[in-house]
């Protein structure tokens, strides 16, 4: 197998080549994968888990979604990571989510253990971590090549109803939700359905450039600085959509190079970042207004979950690292025109139009960079 040619030794004008050569996953690699997961979804669905200490006495799944790169159509070639949410005919509240969480993970742990088809497919390491929130992970191999894949399983409150959110939810489900008073992110995969279709409906070369940042972000950063606590792959998405959405006004012809050099010089500013959309929640309501303004005046970078009000997903984490990886990107050939001239960058604020009076002022976005 060729190794993969360096990003940083890539021409600008060769970045959409880049994608599809190196970054854009082989079909019939992905459907081996899926394939294998497909074995795990059947086991969710079919299985009635046994509840006790206050659980329904047949716990079932109502449904499984896939998440993250697989579930929204950005996947890089080789990943051979699998996020799926359950949702549960236990909870019927994000409150009973939060007391049976841990009960029904020690549910479904037990159960994998005795399904045959999941020790054919190498069924091992089956582990509770402890995330936000806690979630069951464990390794199963595809049966054709027997590379072993990584299974997250997170279980949920179906908040959203049955039918597939395809629009904006009643303002009730938000208000309970604000009301539940969770950590963030403690119900956030009551909306994956709502997150993953954010970034799943988009168009083609808008994922090409979603590809390419995310290769860039655990090549050049992630994989440099392991034990660093660093921003999740969702945030730098939703700064990559944003910066499109801003730069291009959604435009689906635009230059890969282009949008690529905006998203690195937003993140040389990520101290004035302050993002959120509407698409999901309305501000029309007192109650999920009051929770947008208080996100808002909290310290920045801001980048609001547009699934979940009540997280900010770049909260907490070294954004100063990846603002340095984004400086030194910014000088590599990826970044230049024939190695003499930067790739111009699209005309994005850092901030869109915060709500806060307290926001009002901050300065308009423009890149730092110099020709070498």
């Amino acid at each position: 197998m060729a190794l993969m040619q360096e990003l940083y030794s890539t021409p600008a004008s060769r970045l959409d080549s880049f994608v599809a050569q190196w970054l854009q996953p082989h079909r019939e690699w992905k459907e081996e994968v899926l394939d294998a997961v497909r074995t795990v979804e059947e086991f969710l669905r079919q299985e009635h888990f046994q509840g006790k200490r206050g659980l329904d006495q047949d716990v079932r799944v109502l449904k499984v979604v896939k998440v993250g790169s697989f579930g929204n159509g950005t996947v890089l070639r080789s990943t051979r990571e699998v996020e799926l949410v359950a949702f549960l005919s236990c909870f019927h509240s994000f409150q009973e989510a939060a007391k049976h969480h841990k009960d029904v993970l020690r549910l479904i742990w037990k159960t994998m253990w005795q399904s045959q088809d999941l020790l054919d497919l190498g069924l091992e390491d089956l582990r509770m971590e402890q995330r936000v929130p806690d979630a069951l992970v464990f390794t199963i191999q595809t049966r054709g090549t027997a590379e072993p894949i990584t299974v997250t399983i997170v279980p949920a409150y179906r908040a959203l109803g049955p039918s597939l959110p395809n629009s904006q939810p009643p303002p009730e489900v938000y208000v309970s939700l604000i009301k539940a008073c969770g950590g963030p992110g403690n119900f956030c995969p009551s909306f994956s359905e709502l997150q993953r279709n954010f970034v799943k409906h988009r168009p083609t070369k808008l994922k090409s450039l979603l590809r390419l940042v995310k290769h860039w972000y655990q090549q050049y950063v992630k994989a440099r600085s392991p034990r660093a606590n660093l921003p999740p792959l969702y945030a730098l998405e939703l700064l990559t959509i944003y910066a499109w959405e801003m730069g291009t006004e959604e435009d689906e012809n635009f230059m890969l190079d282009e949008g690529f050099t905006t998203v690195m010089d937003l993140l040389l500013e990520y101290e004035v970042i302050c993002i959120y959309w509407t698409k999901y929640y309305t501000l029309h309501n007192a109650i999920i207004e009051d929770c947008v303004r208080k996100q808002l005046k909290k310290e920045r970078p801001i980048i609001l979950d547009p699934a979940d009000p009540t997280l900010n997903v770049a909260e907490g984490y070294r954004w100063d690292i990846v603002a340095q990886r984004a400086s030194q990107c910014l000088k590599q050939d990826c970044c230049y025109d024939n190695r003499e001239n930067p790739i111009s960058s699209w005309n994005v604020k850092g901030t869109r139009h915060p709500l806060d009076s307290g926001a009002e002022g901050l300065p308009r976005f423009q890149p730092h960079r110099e020709p070498l």
